[in-house]
């Protein structure tokens, strides 16, 4: 369980103003051999320096979350009347080093971030000071209200478009005293969740007329160097026109402004990251490197083959969920919106726990889908923390049991049904609630319903006409799918009492799914549109003809024809059931619809839509990157392992690849294989049960390297 964080002697300070960052000081004495660490709770962003040196290279701390209870929150016409849940990560830091005996300056600058941009109020912060000596005795300093606080050079950060900066009226601003603020109803705990921090540098390429190129979509800024008097404007987008101007319908508002003075100075945003492959300098500065910024996660897993398309599905998926990690939550794209959507994460949360070193990111982000659930009703919020978006009751809500699950999964750390156990009971309840003719048909009345989304024929933006496949379909789908894998957490849990109804129910709801969308003639569910057949098989509906008829149409069309949940479900049945043949065709497909159409365009990143339409950096229809390593490599856990106690090492693809290798890294340690035509190579670590499947026949491989003949 986290720490909490004791902030009951401080006080909360700030200016009572709204969106202007400033610089709030203080000072303490230090005695000789003393030493010292700072807690600091933060409604806002904040960047900390003692003595005039920055503490620390985490950016925009504190993490994202639900920070306090908001008042007058619009929801399109309907007004929110739900009860959310609320929490505060607070960094920490030993000081020691940047403390000199006698006194100490401790300086703030503190800015609106998503405290402000999310309407819950002005800005504020406070923190405490620990302070112990070599002789044992220990003291503490608070914020106390006596602090002062000035404007700084940045007039303007906002999280979303980006930041001005004025650097010529420094010596005109004066020093005011603070205003003591409300102190937040709200639980605050030791951070335990990796902070963004830079990750690489990249040196960007000019193209000429103020227009330079990083070489990848990416988050992050450009550093430039300036020493003379004048303006600087940069406009950054992800893609360009024909004529090597900026794409407009890319920019997304996103800019940094500098008046310079007569000083050499490096200049970068302060308080936010930008997205983007290109932008536009005006001005006459040195570019210098571009900073690649996202939350502090190594990437744990390796994948190589024969084939240049997964190879690139593969990187370009890493470059994209890393873009959208920031701030503790995964969000669904890094620049327009920059919201932790439930749907997007939970069908996503597998892959990168696979490919990534995510576990505390992902814990952290589940108590946020765990805030977000309304008290009164159970419904779960399409955001996480909650941003009034779109979204549906079924593929976004289940995320209260998907993330906890997969987490389990992967990391086999049964306290994180603690607190998500009796939240998705509640859920159920309200999903049932939900329901007519036994199918969920709507989350909140009047409210946006969705069930799959980004359809290949949904071309037109805000319009759901493009989705053929059934929204209660899918909505029940997922509230079925949820409901099996809650008995699984049942047993887990040892929760035994709700077994029996919640598997009556599922027998309920499953028999409605084949008497509404079952046609007895085709032996299609829904028609077959948009992967339907493939949700209906994965919760063991149809007949022979089901599966049939999924295998004969992506055959004939040979791509996808899905929406984001689709198109996982089907490579997965696919693979599972034994069609490895026709899942790598999708992969690796060449069709207008397809993950190698997007190479033609030239993306660096994966797309919102597949025709490339809105955002370029969006992670979910990277999902089927986990079949890479559980089917192609063939790593992947027994159906009943948690924590990867019982391995399956079964390559589905040599026909079609005859050289692969990849690695994940596991709580039990690396898991490795490698394979060409002749032989294959299987590295396992000790404590885990793993079983090689090849030529028809299944051996039990030791800790070590196991070579095998192909």
């Amino acid at each position: 369980m986290l720490k909490k964080a004791d902030f009951s002697k401080a006080i909360w300070i700030g200016t009572g103003v709204k969106s202007f960052p400033v610089n709030i000081q203080s000072e303490f004495d230090i005695d000789k051999n003393e030493k010292a660490t700072i807690t600091i709770g933060c409604m806002g962003t904040f960047k900390l320096y003692i003595n005039g040196k920055k503490v620390s290279d985490d950016l925009f701390l504190p993490l994202n979350t639900d920070f306090e209870e908001r008042y007058n929150i619009e929801y399109g016409d309907l007004p929110f009347e739900e009860k959310l849940a609320h929490r505060l990560y607070c960094p920490y830091y030993d000081i020691s080093e940047y403390l000199k005996e006698g006194k100490n300056i401790i300086d703030f600058m503190l800015a609106p971030g998503f405290y402000e941009f999310y309407d819950y109020g002005t800005a504020k912060i406070c923190w405490k000071i620990d302070i112990t000596n070599t002789d044992g005795a220990s003291r503490q300093i608070f914020s106390d209200g006596t602090e002062k606080y000035k404007e700084i050079f940045v007039k303007e950060a906002n999280m979303i478009t980006g930041e001005t900066h004025d650097y010529t009226d420094a010596d005109k601003l004066q020093w005011q005293d603070v205003k003591v603020m409300a102190t937040p109803d709200t639980p605050c705990y030791l951070q335990d969740c990796p902070a963004d921090k830079i990750a690489r540098i990249i040196k960007p390429k000019y193209l000429g007329n103020n227009i330079y190129d990083a070489g990848e979509i990416f988050t992050g800024y450009p550093v430039l160097k300036s020493n003379k008097a004048q303006t600087v404007k940069v406009r950054y987008s992800e893609l360009l026109n024909e004529d090597g101007t900026l794409d407009e319908m890319h920019i997304y508002g996103q800019h940094t402004d500098y008046i310079t003075d007569e000083n050499e100075r490096l200049l970068c945003p302060e308080f936010t990251w930008l997205c983007f492959r290109y932008f536009e300098v005006i001005g006459d500065v040195e570019v210098t490197e571009c900073a690649v910024i996202h939350s502090d996660i190594e990437v744990t897993s390796e994948f190589e083959c024969d084939n240049e398309i997964l190879n690139w599905l593969r990187k370009a998926y890493i470059r994209t969920q890393l873009a959208n990690m920031h701030c503790g939550i995964p969000s669904d794209c890094p620049h327009t919106e920059r919201r932790g959507y439930t749907g997007d994460g939970q069908l996503t949360c597998a892959a990168s726990m696979m490919q990534l070193d995510a576990q505390k990111f992902y814990k952290k982000w589940i108590a946020d889908i765990c805030d977000c659930q309304d008290q009164k009703t159970g419904h779960i919020q399409y955001t996480a923390p909650f941003v009034p978006s779109g979204g549906g009751p079924g593929g976004w809500g289940c995320a209260i049991v998907m993330v906890p699950y997969e987490y389990y999964r992967s990391y086999c750390e049964k306290e994180i049904f603690e607190e998500t156990f009796p939240k998705m009971l509640k859920w159920i309840e309200y999903m049932e609630m939900h329901s007519e003719n036994e199918l969920v048909t709507s989350d909140l009345p009047g409210v946006w319903c969705l069930g799959d989304w980004c359809a290949p024929s949904q071309n037109q933006l805000n319009k759901l006409d493009g989705m053929i496949i059934p929204r209660p379909y899918v909505n029940t789908y997922f509230y079925v799918k949820s409901m099996e894998i809650f008995l699984k957490i049942c047993d887990i849990t040892g929760n035994d009492q709700y077994k029996t109804e919640i598997q009556n129910r599922i027998k309920t709801k499953k028999k409605a799914i084949t008497e509404i969308y079952f046609c007895n003639e085709t032996g299609d569910f829904a028609d077959n549109e948009q992967g339907a057949n493939a949700f209906a098989i994965d919760l063991g509906l149809g007949d022979e003809r089901t599966f049939d008829n999924m295998i004969k149409k992506y055959t004939e069309i040979g791509k996808y024809d899905t929406g984001i949940f689709g198109t996982d479900i089907v490579t997965r049945i696919l693979f599972e059931k034994g069609r490895a043949d026709v899942a790598f065709s999708l992969l690796t497909s060449k069709e207008d619809v397809s993950y190698y159409n997007q190479i033609l365009g030239g993306a660096t990143t994966l797309l919102e839509y597949w025709n490339g339409v809105r955002s370029q950096c969006h992670p979910m229809f990277g999902a089927v990157t986990r079949y890479l390593f559980e089917y192609i490599i063939g790593i992947r856990q027994d159906k009943d392992s948690y924590g990867y106690e019982k391995v399956i090492i079964e390559p589905v693809c040599m026909k079609y690849l005859p050289n692969a290798k990849g690695k994940i890294k596991t709580i039990k340690g690396e898991i490795s294989v490698e394979y060409n035509r002749t032989e294959l190579i299987a590295t396992i670590p000790e404590n885990i049960n793993a079983v090689l499947r090849l030529n028809y026949s299944e051996t039990l491989l030791t800790a070590g390297t196991n070579t095998f003949k192909t």
